[in-house]
């Protein structure tokens, strides 16, 4: 049973097989149980991507992914990778690793801290950038400010930065025009560039 198991999970494509992870492990539901961001709101259901992402199989599937939209959509990879603690770290750490396992192709990542350490050096990036032009990637699009932050950050250091961002999901359906086009903090001036939007969990999250 055990290895029919892992022969399906084998035969699934990638998309097929990171929906299964998320609808299986990523996605709690309480029926507006659980606290929200803003003071008196509730969710019906909460995702923990970062569950999947720590799991070598979802990371590998992931970066097969990302080296297929960005050689779409992009068309090289002169760039390096930037993301905000703690969700990025298996993508910043995971994508340039198999990236040159699988395809022979090297690329820089670092990460951006919350907020500025308060001692010592005082610093908000953690990692040795480069001079190349910056790509802003995270677990999820539309869900909070993050991608917003990351890009207050290295505007501060004047970095140059990609017009578009890099996420496993799309929070919000395809059917919302507006949701494939544009973050909803970071608006249209960046291209979001994700392998899932949630109409592909089959579940009932919209």
């Amino acid at each position: 049973m055990k290895i029919n198991l892992e022969l399906n999970k084998i035969q699934l494509s990638n998309k097929d097989y990171m929906v299964m992870i998320i609808n299986n492990h990523c996605i709690e539901k309480a029926d507006e149980h659980f606290l929200g961001k803003l003071p008196g709101t509730r969710y019906k259901y909460q995702f923990y991507l970062s569950r999947a992402l720590y799991s070598t199989e979802f990371l590998n599937r992931a970066t097969e992914e990302f080296y297929e939209i960005i050689k779409k959509e992009i068309g090289h990879f002169d760039f390096q990778l930037a993301g905000q603690e703690f969700s990025s770290i298996p993508l910043l750490v995971g994508i340039p690793i198999i990236l040159e396992q699988k395809y022979k192709i090297k690329i820089n990542s670092f990460m951006i801290k919350n907020e500025r350490k308060s001692y010592g050096i005082n610093n908000y990036i953690e990692g040795m950038p480069t001079n190349l032009p910056v790509l802003i990637v995270g677990e999820m699009c539309n869900s909070t400010s993050t991608f917003l932050h990351c890009y207050n950050v290295l505007t501060s250091y004047k970095y140059d930065i990609l017009p578009y961002i890099f996420a496993i999901l799309n929070k919000h359906s395809s059917k919302i025009s507006n949701a494939t086009l544009e973050d909803k903090y970071l608006k249209n001036n960046f291209k979001p560039l994700t392998i899932l939007n949630v109409d592909d969990l089959k579940n009932d999250v919209r």
